[in-house]
């Protein structure tokens, strides 16, 4: 039997890493940075994941407090369709999480937004949007 020296067991090594590395699938996730509105100090993140044929959103905007309307919108931060495409969990305490019954590509196409009201009883002012870029 002949044995192999430590050169050879080097190369085959960094082959069968590299090799792994190429095979490991892509995230299927976008980001979305949450900018304030209305004077609020309220920004963070937005995060939309590949979840089988719908897409799992998770908001968090850290100096938010008590409990704020979330959805998805048609149109940009500075130019909404009031009419919500799809409504999120509210904002409590910071976080959201929410699955929608919607494909991320067709989200991450471009064209939508989240928002994020200052309360049910004030939903016409929005304190913090993210525009949900063209992947």
């Amino acid at each position: 039997m002949r044995l192999m020296g430590k050169r050879t067991f080097a190369v085959i090594g960094v082959v069968g890493v590299l090799g792994f590395a190429a095979a490991a699938p892509a995230a299927d996730s976008v980001d979305v940075t949450m900018a304030p509105q209305s004077g609020s100090a309220e920004s963070g993140t937005a995060t939309l994941t590949k979840q089988g044929n719908d897409t799992k959103v998770v908001v968090s905007l850290p100096s938010a407090t008590g409990q704020q309307p979330a959805h998805i919108h048609k149109g940009s931060c500075s130019n909404l369709d009031p009419k919500p495409s799809y409504p999120l969990s509210p904002v409590a305490n910071g976080k959201s999480e929410t699955v929608v019954k919607a494909p991320l590509d067709d989200l991450s196409k471009g064209g939508y937004a989240i928002n994020v009201h200052k309360s049910a009883q004030d939903l016409k002012t929005y304190v913090s949007c993210g525009e949900i870029a063209a992947k």
